[in-house]
């Protein structure tokens, strides 16, 4: 992820030795010493639990015992009640930490609730400040605890106010190619990612990014430019950055100098014939829309107000420009829906099957997770049987000549729900099935805490 890559990139403009480590992929790796199979830095060779920091940007709830896998591997205590040693100080941060860190909290000796920009000066001072003057933890969390967007689990604090950046104080893109981070190097390599903006102005109400990446903040085209000068392909990467308002000069700017572009996911709303254009100029080989349900009353309920035409519009527009491949993602067990708002999911791709030209359509459809600071987090999760029968309804799509239907894991998404809006009773689960080898969903069903039934 870009957010992680700019944490990563503060970090070492500001300390002696930042280093990258994450799960292997399979052993040998480059990340476990040989003899001892415990953690280590990726460029050091440095055993994790010999650094004095080690911090986690967590951005899904799945990976949640991983992050106890990780701790585990590095021979740190998880649970920080049962620490002695007086380092390393375990941060967690990320966009999940934003929603709920309780799941997570008996974890971390302190959490930044927020983004990074705002804090990350002041609790690397700290750290600092501790090691120097040879500070307690309890002292140097008590400090932190202070700090506005710092959750000390510890202390039992309160809420803590979530803290946010401005525009002009975001951290630069990282200099490093993607393709020197991990054992195969980025999904993206060879492109740099160039933050738009943060945050969404258009209030879909099941979504906690644009809940949670508040207010909408646009970075001045200008240095959206500067920041992609000289790269060969610059993905452009936000919430919703086809709602920056000089998104298309943006757009033909790059061109002018010979980049390639990538984009995330665009609103059928903002795709014009001009934006399809320069989308396929710039190299673009699939784009992204996101209907969520198949028919107008529900994305209205759902507060995403998108119509058939405008949708099957989009689609048309992106075809004739050439692209070979439109993805359009969809949600099942959203509030209020009917089977008869799958069956329109099918014949809504239909409709589109019948404007995508040469375009292949790539369908995606994801179980709705009720999520924390959302208009939607008390809404429960549906049925795994109602959800099944959803599902084959989609298999409809198959049969329709260009399109192909790939649908989520139910079973994972029933853990992400859990997980989402659990509290500090779930960490000792977390950790015991960690340690025991065994399937985290089932050792939640079998555990008797309330909401972990089917």
């Amino acid at each position: 992820s870009l957010g992680f890559l700019k944490v990563h990139g503060m970090l070492a403009a500001r300390v002696a030795v930042a280093d990258i480590s994450y799960l292997p992929g399979s052993l040998p790796s480059p990340v476990v010493s040989p003899k001892q199979a415990l953690l280590l830095g990726e460029r050091t060779r440095r055993e994790i639990r010999t650094f004095d920091v080690v911090a986690f940007s967590v951005s899904y709830e799945n990976d949640y015992p991983n992050v106890v896998r990780l701790l585990d591997m590095a021979g740190i205590e998880p649970m920080h009640d049962a620490r002695r040693d007086p380092l390393p100080h375990v941060l967690f941060g990320g966009f999940t930490m934003f929603m709920n860190a309780r799941p997570l909290a008996p974890f971390a000796d302190a959490v930044v609730v927020g983004e990074a920009e705002p804090v990350m000066d002041a609790v690397l001072s700290h750290l600092a400040l501790a090691k120097r003057e040879k500070w307690s933890r309890e002292r140097l969390l008590g400090r932190l605890s202070k700090m506005k967007g710092v959750l000390v689990p510890s202390l039992r604090q309160p809420e803590v106010e979530r803290v946010w950046a401005e525009a002009d104080s975001f951290a630069p893109e990282p200099s490093a190619p993607l393709d020197s981070v991990g054992e195969r190097g980025s999904h993206f390599g060879g492109m740099r990612l160039v933050e738009v903006g943060r945050g969404c102005g258009r209030g879909c109400l099941f979504c906690a990014a644009g809940c949670l990446y508040r207010p909408v903040r646009m970075r001045d085209a200008e240095e959206v430019l500067e920041a992609a000068a000289g790269a060969a392909r610059v993905g452009l990467v936000g919430p919703a950055v086809a709602d920056h308002a000089r998104f298309p000069e943006i757009l033909e700017n790059l061109l002018e100098k010979g980049s390639e572009i990538g984009v995330s996911s665009i609103r059928a709303d903002r795709v014009t014939r001009r934006l399809a254009g320069l989308l396929a100029r710039g190299g673009m080989k699939t784009a992204t829309i996101a209907p969520e349900a198949g028919t107008e009353e529900l994305r209205r309920k759902i507060g995403k107000a998108l119509s058939d035409e405008q949708i099957v519009e989009s689609v048309r527009l992106l075809a004739e420009a050439g692209l070979l491949s439109v993805k359009l993602y969809f949600m099942i067990g959203l509030p209020g829906e009917t089977d008869s708002d799958i069956e329109a999911i099918v014949g809504l791709v239909r409709r589109l099957a019948e404007v995508r030209g040469r375009t292949k359509l790539s369908v995606s459809a994801a179980p709705f997770v009720p999520k924390p600071q959302t208009a939607f987090e008390c809404e429960p999760f549906e049925d795994m049987a109602i959800l099944r029968r959803r599902a084959s309804i989609l298999k409809g799509i198959r049969g329709i000549r260009g399109c192909t239907l790939k649908v989520a894991s139910l079973e994972n998404a029933w853990l992400e729900a859990v997980l989402a809006k659990a509290d500090e009773t779930v960490a000792p689960l977390i950790l015991e099935a960690v340690r025991r080898g065994v399937n985290l969903r089932t050792h939640l069903r079998r555990s008797g805490i309330p909401g972990t039934q089917d």
